[in-house]
């Protein structure tokens, strides 16, 4: 059984560019570093005159995590999680 939770809680994120986009790889969110097995998802939602890009990710046990990286604030937040 799948559960869902919203979080909204700022986390740290590393992130890589790869041919001109923002990729995450890992982030920390309660103490823990979570790596990023696969992104598999990802849109942007225009607010104002700034973007916040969303990304739909996995990690290595298959719990899904949806991350926004706010352009304006240069920040991160754990907007979602789904876990099995």
């Amino acid at each position: 059984m799948c559960v869902y939770q919203d979080i909204e809680e700022p986390v740290d994120v590393i992130a890589l560019f790869e041919s001109g986009r923002l990729q995450p790889v890992k982030f920390r969110w309660k103490g823990r570093a979570i790596k990023v097995k696969q992104v598999t998802g990802s849109w942007k939602s225009d607010v104002g005159a700034h973007k916040i890009r969303y990304y739909a990710v996995l990690d290595s046990a298959s719990n899904f995590f949806q991350l926004a990286y706010d352009e304006k604030n240069t920040s991160w937040v754990l907007n979602k999680i789904w876990v099995e």
